[in-house]
């Protein structure tokens, strides 16, 4: 007989159908105080609850465990995020769009690094490529165009920048002071080298309705 799974996440939904401003609360709350005492402070239910203004019975009853309290505050910032930090539709360069998804992960990086904390304790989620079937129809239309370097793995071009943008993301502050380098204008400088890195040195397709050079 299997174990129950003790997680809950009433993020979209609340037991009792009453309590949804109770449930963002302590949402926001472990959002908080990760925020404050960093990621590897631990939660502590009694705390959050005490930070929350809520009983601590009400915590555990919505999110079961530490693991439900934190997979369901991620979730809640990845809602919040989500309209701004949509995958891009429109035809672009690959460098172009790696660009884009560092700049929207940079955005979230406390919770990136929630994320990876819960996949290396043995979560299956919150998904680390939440959007990646779409990125993938976009990829094969980009490269059909002509905008894309000739690859045929299309998903191991994904997560082979998935790995550069994310493992950027984490370590980006200890990158910034082993070399020396303002974090801001580190950030800027690999944005470009990636769009360089990845376009391959790619011209991209010849703009139509162009007028030839005289010779």
């Amino acid at each position: 007989m299997k174990a129950k799974n003790k997680d809950r996440d009433p993020t979209n939904k609340s037991p009792n159908g009453n309590s949804d401003d109770s449930v963002t609360r302590v949402q926001n709350a472990v959002l908080d105080i990760l925020e404050k005492e960093g990621v590897l402070s631990g939660i502590n239910l009694n705390e959050v609850a005490k930070h929350a203004k809520v009983n601590r019975g009400l915590v555990y009853h919505h999110f079961g465990t530490r693991r439900g309290l934190l997979r369901s505050a991620i979730r809640r910032r990845m809602i919040d995020k989500q309209q701004e930090n949509r995958t891009p539709t429109k035809p672009m360069k690959l460098g172009e769009r790696v660009a884009h998804a560092l700049r929207a992960t940079l955005d979230i990086v406390d919770t990136l690094r929630l994320t990876t904390l819960l996949h290396l304790d043995g979560s299956s989620a919150p998904d680390l490529m939440p959007n990646a079937e779409t990125t993938l129809i976009l990829l094969e239309r980009d490269r059909e165009m002509g905008l894309l370097p000739d690859v045929e793995d299309l998903k191991a071009l994904h997560a082979s920048y998935a790995a550069a943008v994310y493992g950027y993301a984490i370590y980006r502050e200890i990158f910034a002071r082993d070399l020396d380098i303002d974090l801001e204008d580190l950030d800027a400088r690999v944005e470009k080298s990636f769009q360089i890195l990845f376009d391959g040195g790619m011209s991209g397709p010849e703009e139509p309705n162009s007028v030839p050079s005289e010779g």
